[in-house]
């Protein structure tokens, strides 16, 4: 049994060819034409990675809601320690479960010449809750 070729759309990306299992910078750059992306946390879970062949590491990984609110298939990996220091200062979350819903901005930045994503705290989302002062 053979099968036929399948024709692929002219506007598809050459990085879904081979999909990636995580978030990457061309998401923002070619599939969403976007430098930044402002997105509400859907959950946040532990992965299994592999770093480098043949080393097995667990890793947090961010998922978040697109427009329609569906999960978007890929998240963000967390590898990074900055990534998590900056979603906490971001959300003011001190658990997991403070995380869910919050807004965060995605940025591109650079790490030893290579394009990366990370969470950005120039225009964090969290808001403090003011207190009223009554005499």
């Amino acid at each position: 049994m053979t099968t036929q070729p399948q024709t692929l759309p002219d506007n598809m990306l050459l990085d879904d060819l081979k999909p990636a299992r995580f978030l990457k910078p061309y998401d923002l750059t070619d599939r969403w034409k976007v430098a930044q992306l402002v997105i509400t946390i859907a959950k946040i879970t532990l992965e299994e990675t592999e770093p480098k062949p043949g080393e097995k590491e667990l890793q947090p990984v961010l998922y978040f809601k697109t427009k329609s609110g569906e999960t978007f298939p890929r998240g963000l990996l967390l590898g990074a320690k900055v990534n998590v220091q900056n979603l906490k200062a971001a959300t003011g979350a001190k658990t997991l479960g403070e995380t869910t819903g919050k807004k965060i901005r995605i940025i591109l930045d650079t790490h030893r010449g290579k394009s990366v994503l990370r969470i950005d705290l120039s225009q964090s989302h969290h808001r403090t809750k003011r207190r009223s002062s009554k005499n």
